[in-house]
């Protein structure tokens, strides 16, 4: 009997194994071999000074409550109309929400539906004290190193300056696009959109139009951040997390601290606390982060690529040793991050309130109300008040099958020949998320190629971008252009 079991389980266990070789070693990479195109050359010289001229102008976005820039927005319409003016003359230029732009370059077939471009002008102004870290000033636009430095070098005027580089090129050039092509640049993206994004969206929508696709900034280029992948991916996310920001707050009687209360307003904060980060929103690998190693793991190496290839049985350990991570922990849970607590004003007054922030960034699939549902359950007190602050929910995931993320892949395929393509999920947020009522998928990338020391550029000390990658970036939209328009 014991023999007829043991004989079983041995079999069994070659079974298993030689089902996970076949699976491993059957997993190899995609043999469609897309021709690369040379692009025409441009002016390298011009297209840095006006991305250069662009940087001095302080186009900040400093907090909802506050007015925009509006002289620096002036003279950044001003500029742009100035740097291309067959854009000017051929496309329709309205300006909405006061300093967000929407052109309209009219196709030929009325049958395609319209694809969107997106960037936008605003930028974050430079932390107080972090001045004299920079190695040029943060608004010079400096030239140097075979770089253009400056706020919005990365986030993102380099985006709104490509796309206009790429169509001025093609109108010279005397293209005529079939495929309706907007480009919308919102002024108040850093800010959450509402005046600008949201409002060209809305009047995208009076008007009954219906886009095949949006492209927005979003992921990058990387290299040497995914285990056993020696080769720069392109990350094309296929949706952003959603954002909630909780204000936690506890009420007690206040009083001397000779005569403490068993539980004092700060003490219960820092229960709640506490058991929100001792309870984390469960893992799990879900699209689009699935779909970013079905699309990898051709590349990668033993023993990665044996346990992502057989993850219907191995799927508890990856997304086990994923949560552990930092950005790959980001992947597969909806986050919990305290980054604001607040109580007592001196040392011998017992605070009557007590107050904690709580930051969340939701995985698609887990809704403002599930989190709050979470909370209220996990931190079990009645006497913490919780209070949305702020939020919107997680976008829907687009479609990495359809036409636009195709269009996309090949022209990353075409003009960066070097460059593996992978869906991807967007950790931070965007204006993309204005336009899903219109758009039937939004897509989330910029050909900027990033080092490990980029990432804290964005939105840090020393924004810049190489000047050889910028042009890059406008190739890549001349292409994109000539691919989705023509």
């Amino acid at each position: 009997m014991f023999k007829k079991i043991g004989l079983f389980i041995v079999i069994v266990i070659i079974l298993l194994i030689g089902v996970m070789a076949f699976n491993t070693f059957t997993n190899t990479p995609d043999t469609l071999v897309v021709e690369v195109v040379e692009m025409p050359a441009i002016d390298i010289d011009a297209v840095t000074m006006r991305l250069s001229e662009a940087v001095r102008i302080k186009t900040i976005s400093t907090g909802v409550d506050d007015p925009p820039a509006s002289a620096e927005f002036d003279r950044l319409h001003l500029l742009i109309t100035s740097s291309f003016p067959l854009v000017h003359e051929n496309l329709k230029r309205e300006v909405i929400g006061g300093h967000s732009l929407l052109y309209t370059w009219e196709g030929s077939d009325p049958s395609l539906p319209p694809a969107l471009l997106m960037g936008h002008m605003d930028v974050v102004p430079v932390e107080p004290g972090t001045e004299g870290g920079w190695e040029e000033d943060a608004f010079s636009g400096a030239i140097k190193d075979g770089a253009i430095w400056g706020r919005g070098t990365l986030d993102d005027k380099l985006s709104v300056f490509a796309i206009l580089e790429a169509a001025e090129l093609q109108l010279t050039a005397g293209f005529a696009p079939k495929r309706t092509l907007y480009f919308a640049f919102g002024h108040d993206e850093e800010i959450g959109g509402e005046n600008g994004a949201r409002k060209i969206a809305a009047l995208l929508e009076e008007r009954g139009i219906r886009l095949a696709f949006t492209l927005d900034e979003g992921m990058v280029i990387v290299q040497g951040i995914m285990p056993g992948v020696e080769e720069p991916i392109a990350f094309i996310a296929l949706a952003e997390k959603g954002y909630l920001t909780l204000k936690l707050t506890a009420t007690t009687e206040g009083g001397h601290s000779s005569i403490p209360p068993r539980t004092t307003a700060i003490g219960k904060i820092a229960r709640a606390v506490s058991r929100l980060e001792e309870n984390r929103f469960p893992a799990a690998l879900k699209s689009p982060a699935s779909d970013m190693f079905d699309a990898l793991v051709p590349h990668m190496g033993l023993p990665l690529k044996a346990i992502i290839s057989n993850r219907w049985l191995l799927d508890p350990l990856l997304v086990s040793e994923l949560g552990k991570g930092g950005a790959t922990n980001a992947m597969v849970r909806t986050t919990t991050a305290v980054t604001i607590t607040e109580g007592g004003t001196k040392d011998n007054v017992l605070p009557s309130t007590a107050t904690a922030t709580i930051n969340f960034r939701l995985l698609p699939g887990t809704s403002i109300e599930d989190v709050v549902a979470h909370v209220t359950d996990v931190i079990d007190d009645p006497d913490i008040d919780i209070t949305v602050k702020q939020g919107n929910e997680a976008s829907r995931v687009s479609n990495k099958d359809a036409e636009g993320y195709r269009l996309i892949e090949k022209t990353i395929q075409e003009t960066l020949p070097d460059v593996l393509v992978s869906p991807g999920l967007m950790l931070a947020g965007s204006d993309s998320k204005h336009y899903e009522a219109i758009a039937e998928n939004s897509y989330r990338f910029l050909p900027m190629r990033f080092g490990p020391e980029d990432i804290a550029r964005v939105h840090g000390t020393n924004e810049r971008i190489f000047i050889e990658n910028y042009v890059e970036i406008i190739q890549f939209y001349r292409r994109l252009m000539e691919n989705t328009g023509g």
